[in-house]
């Protein structure tokens, strides 16, 4: 299992000082096995079942801006409690350490910690991967931003109609895609997506 620990980060990002109901928000869409919560203050715990969802989560995470991401890799209790936030495990225990070094790193602040000591090195793979990711959506401009999530929410979409949906012109959608790394962005995300798997399949669930 995936567990995903947020916390906010004053004056960083697009949201207000609170970045936590913007994640919510975020995070409300995906089919996780618990619904995600705020815990205290501006930190929110999200749990997911699956390597894809656990992408997400975090791409939404690095959207909201504002945040420091810990994702831990491992078995959480059985049966799962009625909230999040009363997840126990080693999953979560990994996660919590994982936000504390995610909350040392001033560029992108995410770290990848498994409970399997065996999968350190496959962590720190997914790590660097999931931190270059960041980096690209944390440094687009306001135009390009809002271009990419726009084709994330609707991936089938012509850039005619995502210009309409954004209330810009095809060419201005067309530009801001290109220079904004969605390509090469996108192309690292089935990589990370195995090695999560890698890590989830070897873990006691």
């Amino acid at each position: 299992m995936f567990v995903l620990s947020f916390s906010g980060r004053p004056g960083h990002g697009r949201t207000a000082s609170d970045p936590v109901p913007a994640l919510l928000e975020a995070l409300d869409e995906l089919d996780l096995p618990l619904s995600p919560e705020r815990t205290a203050g501006p930190e929110a715990l999200a749990l997911a079942g699956r390597s894809q969802e656990a992408l997400e989560a975090l791409l939404r995470g690095h959207e909201v801006g504002g945040l420091a991401i810990g994702l831990g890799i491992g078995a959480v209790q059985r049966p799962l409690p009625g909230s999040v936030r009363e997840l126990s495990g080693p999953a979560v225990e990994a996660a919590a350490e994982a936000l504390r070094a995610a909350s040392t790193t001033s560029q992108v602040p995410l770290a990848v910690r498994a409970a399997d000591m065996r999968h350190q090195d496959t962590a720190a793979d997914v790590e660097a991967v999931l931190r270059l990711v960041g980096w690209m959506i944390r440094a687009r401009s306001r135009g390009q931003w809002e271009a990419v999530h726009a084709l994330r929410l609707g991936p089938s979409a012509t850039q005619a109609q995502l210009a309409e949906r954004l209330g810009v012109t095809q060419q201005t959608v067309s530009r801001a895609v290109k220079t904004s790394g969605w390509r090469e962005e996108s192309a690292a995300h089935p990589l990370a997506v195995r090695l999560l798997s890698m890590i989830d399949l070897t873990s006691a669930r």
